[in-house]
């Protein structure tokens, strides 16, 4: 059982960290806690240094120089200047002589730690973790770890988030085209043809559902409808923003497939949402707008049906029961 779940924290460590390097070739930095290597007199704040995120290969920082977090896949690290932040690799090595402000975290590898190694965070191991007289660790030592779910979410923090996120409006995505893509055709029209009103939509439609969804369950008769809209709402708030993306990348590619267009506008969309605050502000507007095409794409469908005539299929009656049968021009010969 041990066994198993250290192979599923590797295997969810592993898509992780080969998102991260596909997407993202510069991260935004994965520890949270302040970092407690001090800054050199007179060094620029703003100017971070870069992150690093191999998905094979090795990372080696000389002594003198910094660097930001580090994420390998497969491969080893050697620190021996300055990292400003976690240190994890997947599968490999790490060698520390130097300065990492954040955690060091090996999920199938040793850990070495120099005499003259200096760790802000915790050195976390699946095996051997070897610290040599000397070496300083603020946080604890942590050998033999078996890794969990939760442990990639713990190390990678914020990362967590942002793969979910990521991975469900792929999946979601790929999903819609395939099953209507018709209706991904409306709501792109919807789009181009009317942006302020599927804007406005989207902002009525978003605050008309959670009113009447908090009304019905105040009621005691529509407690239950209430309570199911309200919990659908996540749902809609993700194809909305889903059908955002797919907009998106229709604008980018135009002549190209669905699935094309699609990737196209998920990887700007992704690599917007990995920005602090303004992942929030984007993805809550995209939701909006989703919502007013979907609302346009769906008041427009109904409209083009009234004017062919309603639902009835072509050669039925009005009453919907009895065939209408055609029946051939009576030809009418002159008498000779």
């Amino acid at each position: 059982m041990a066994r198993m779940r250290i192979r599923i924290s590797l295997f969810v460590a592993t898509v992780t960290a080969a998102a991260l390097g596909a997407l993202m070739p510069a991260a935004p930095a994965l520890a949270q806690s302040p970092s407690p290597v001090a800054t050199p007199p007179g060094a620029d704040v703003a100017a971070r240094p870069q992150d690093q995120i191999v998905l094979s290969g090795r990372v080696i920082v000389p002594r003198g120089q910094t660097i930001g977090e580090v994420v390998v896949l497969s491969g080893r690290v050697q620190i021996a200047g300055v990292a400003h932040g976690d240190v994890v690799v997947v599968n490999g090595s790490i060698l520390i002589s130097g300065q990492v402000s954040g955690t060091v975290v090996s999920f199938d590898g040793p850990v070495r730690l120099a005499a003259t190694a200096q760790v802000g965070g915790d050195v976390i191991g699946r095996g051997e973790v070897e610290v040599a007289e000397g070496a300083q660790v603020a946080g604890v030592i942590r050998t033999d770890t078996a890794f969990t779910f939760t442990a990639p979410a713990r190390v990678l923090g914020r990362f967590a988030g942002w793969l979910a996120v990521s991975v469900s409006t792929l999946l979601l995505g790929l999903l819609l085209l395939w099953l209507v893509p018709r209706g991904s055709d409306r709501v792109l029209a919807a789009a181009r043809e009317a942006p302020w009103a599927s804007a406005a939509w989207g902002v009525v439609v978003s605050i008309l559902l959670p009113v009447l969804g908090a009304l019905a369950v105040l009621s005691l008769v529509g407690l239950p409808l209430g309570v199911v809209l309200l919990l659908s709402l996540a749902f809609l708030v993700f194809v909305a923003a889903t059908w955002s993306i797919w907009i998106l990348g229709r604008a980018v590619i135009r002549d190209g497939g669905r699935v094309v267009a699609f990737l196209a506008g998920w990887v700007i969309a992704r690599v917007i949402g990995s920005i602090p605050v303004v992942s929030g502000v984007t993805f809550a507007l995209a939701a909006v707008f989703g919502i007013g095409a979907m609302t346009v794409a769906l008041w427009r469908a109904r409209a083009v049906r009234r004017r062919r005539g309603g639902s009835h299929r072509r050669g039925y009656a009005g009453d919907g029961q009895t065939p209408a049968v055609e029946r051939p021009p009576t030809i009418v010969e002159p008498i000779a």
